[in-house]
């Protein structure tokens, strides 16, 4: 199984996501893609603790976007949203339901068709949709 291995970082200060192209883990920094000008590529550096790392799942929702740790999904067959995790080893798609949370693989809800409607980061109002 093929799988692409690649991040994308919450920068705190700046208060965006961007395209990770370098993890050093003797630095403990980042490399990230800040902009793109033609075939100029700006890029910026950030030590670990200055961002959150968020990882591609390897999956992909309705629209044949990348779903990676931290996004928030809606699934409109059961009309709920929820948040992308890894942990245990695997992508898993978390709601709260009535009285607990719970938790599903990733690629079931994947399969019942959904959609990235934002992410933890950018849209922490959505989250009060999972609870």
């Amino acid at each position: 199984m093929n799988r692409d291995i690649k991040f994308r970082a919450w920068v705190k200060d700046r208060k965006a996501i961007f395209e990770v192209v370098l993890i050093n883990y003797v630095t403990k920094k980042v490399t990230y893609l800040f902009e793109r000008v033609g075939h100029l590529l700006n890029i910026r550096h950030e030590k670990f603790n200055d961002i959150e790392l968020m990882q591609y799942s390897g999956l992909t929702d309705m629209m044949e976007k990348e779903i990676y740790e931290g996004d928030i999904l809606f699934e409109s067959f059961g009309e709920k949203y929820y948040k992308v995790v890894f942990e245990n080893g695997s992508f898993r798609a978390e709601f709260e339901g009535d009285f607990e949370e719970h938790s599903f693989d990733l690629i079931d809800v994947v399969a019942q068709g959904c959609k990235i409607v934002g992410n933890i980061y950018e849209n922490p109002e959505l989250l009060s949709e999972i609870e």
